[in-house]
């Protein structure tokens, strides 16, 4: 693996509180930054060559509309329950378990592990990920470690729009 990018599901619905948290949707503003962030993605950063998301309904329609604007719908895609409500080292695990099958992993979770990660993996980064925002750094020598990563693009929603 040289680059990682990571996806912060965009904006979920609050809207029905009888349902559970990892069963939360997106709500309509979630629903037009998806697919807006993968047009910019797609036209800033190559593409991934396998997705890995946590099992929650709004990461789930996040990566969906992401990949559709992106033109990417075909690309390898896991669910891994460890990524919903990932920290640092379950994060660690879960990239690092696939490092050698891609070169472009792209993660799509939730905040306070996807921050916390980013921070982890690049010393300089400030851990501001707000919904739907891309992060995508390059991994000189292939392999996690702290401070590993060069922070090489960040974008969000309110930028684009």
């Amino acid at each position: 693996m040289n680059r990682l990018t990571l996806l912060r599901h965009a904006k979920s619905s609050w809207d029905h509180p009888e349902l559970r948290d990892i069963d939360r949707p997106l709500n309509s503003r979630g629903t037009r930054d998806a697919p807006l962030m993968g047009q910019v993605c797609r036209d800033n950063i190559p593409a991934p060559d396998l997705v890995l998301l946590s099992p929650s309904r709004r990461t789930r329609d996040t990566i969906d509309a992401f990949l559709k604007s992106w033109g990417l719908e075909d690309v390898a895609t896991i669910v891994d329950d460890r990524l919903y409500g990932a920290g640092i080292s379950e994060w660690d695990d879960v990239i690092s378990g696939h490092a050698d099958s891609a070169a472009h992993i792209l993660g799509c979770a939730h905040q306070p592990g996807i921050g916390d990660f980013a921070c982890w993996l690049d010393a300089a980064y400030n851990g501001d990920v707000p919904t739907a925002a891309v992060i995508s750094f390059s991994i000189p020598g292939g392999r996690l470690h702290r401070d590993c990563a060069d922070l090489e693009f960040y974008g969000i929603p309110k930028a684009y729009r």
